[in-house]
């Protein structure tokens, strides 16, 4: 029996090597082509503007009289031709403990679009600009006021 199994298992190894000789050489003209690569910037099918980070300061300081700036900056990673737009507005006068207002107005130095589609910490300026008059016509104190951003994604 030992014999029997002994050469059932030469035959089957015979065949087992034998295999490889009978497979086709590989034509060179035939078996090449390009492959194309793509980076999906697709998420569930559905096309996504890229991604924005836009950087305000929490605070801005004036001194009594005079006008201010400050800056925002914006990172971003867009699909191509679309633009980070930031907007700000003033949203509430500067105001004491006591109620009195001073109004302000809050404008972008530049038009609040990114550059281009990729950027990394772009600077941009804003103005805060108080007329002479409203200076004089209120009491001397600590006033607050508030300056609301908005950013969005839209075309270059």
């Amino acid at each position: 029996m030992k014999r029997i199994l002994a050469l059932a298992m030469a035959l089957v190894m015979m065949m087992a090597v034998a295999v490889p000789a009978f497979a086709e050489e590989l034509n060179s003209n035939v078996n090449t082509g390009d492959t194309t690569v793509i980076v999906d910037g697709t998420n569930g099918g559905e096309l996504k503007d890229g991604n924005y980070t836009v950087t305000i300061p929490a605070t801005v300081n004036l001194t009594w009289g005079n006008d201010g700036a400050d800056e925002y900056s914006v990172t971003s990673q867009l699909v191509t031709g679309k633009r980070v737009k930031v907007e700000l507005a003033k949203s509430v006068d500067l105001t004491n403990a006591a109620g009195k207002t001073i109004a302000f107005t809050a404008t972008d130095a530049t038009d609040g679009l990114s550059a281009s589609e990729v950027v990394n910490d772009e600077v941009h300026a804003f103005d805060i600009t108080v007329a002479s008059t409203a200076w004089t016509a209120v009491p001397f104190d600590v006033y607050e006021g508030q300056i609301s951003f908005t950013a969005s994604v839209v075309d270059a």
